[in-house]
């Protein structure tokens, strides 16, 4: 047999490692964990407004400053403390603070009382001096807040506030730039 007769021979093209390499993704996209998909979904938070770095026109806005009054004392669950990390999670473990306290200032007024913040907020949001205009529609809207939470505070304190806010009636709430990275 000469060497011409051997290539005139068909070629088959074999299948088998395509089949395993299309087996191979759709168990990749079955056991693949969506958690981590959802966790890059937009959560919608407040924009900080206080760290951009051109020139803008000021812009009236209620500043409502969130301190901790006392810094209470963290409990964690019995096993678990400040320098363990939760073997399941592999992240700190959660605790409570006790005795912890914050008090808000709403412009000049000191509130150490939730609800004494929120009748505040609400005098401000029925109040008509209140609205300051609106450059993207050329009316009146009600004036935004921002949040500033000073060091020491914590997320629940903040959400607490951006809730009070919300109930109150304002609807455009942000996030003060450098107030909590001071030292």
């Amino acid at each position: 047999m000469n060497f011409l007769e051997t290539v005139r021979e068909p070629v088959k093209f074999d299948m088998t490692p395509m089949i395993d390499v299309v087996f191979l993704m759709i168990i990749f996209f079955v056991c693949i964990d969506f958690r981590v998909l959802e966790s890059k979904l937009p959560a919608f938070m407040p924009k900080d407004k206080g760290s951009r770095t051109t020139v803008v026109e000021p812009q009236e806005q209620l500043v409502v400053r969130v301190h901790p009054a006392t810094p209470g004392t963290p409990v964690y669950a019995p096993g678990a403390g400040p320098d363990r990390l939760d073997p399941e999670t592999r992240r700190p473990f959660r605790f409570q603070l006790q005795g912890h306290q914050v008090r808000w200032e709403v412009g000049p007024r000191s509130f150490e009382d939730q609800q004494a913040l929120l009748a505040e907020l609400r005098r401000i949001a029925e109040d008509p001096e209140s609205q300051v205009p609106d450059k993207a529609t050329g009316r009146t809207k009600l004036i935004p807040v921002v949040v500033e939470a000073m060091p020491g505070t914590y997320y629940a304190d903040v959400a607490q506030t951006m809730d009070a806010c919300h109930e109150a009636g304002l609807r455009e709430i942000n996030f003060g730039g450098s107030a909590g990275t001071r030292r």
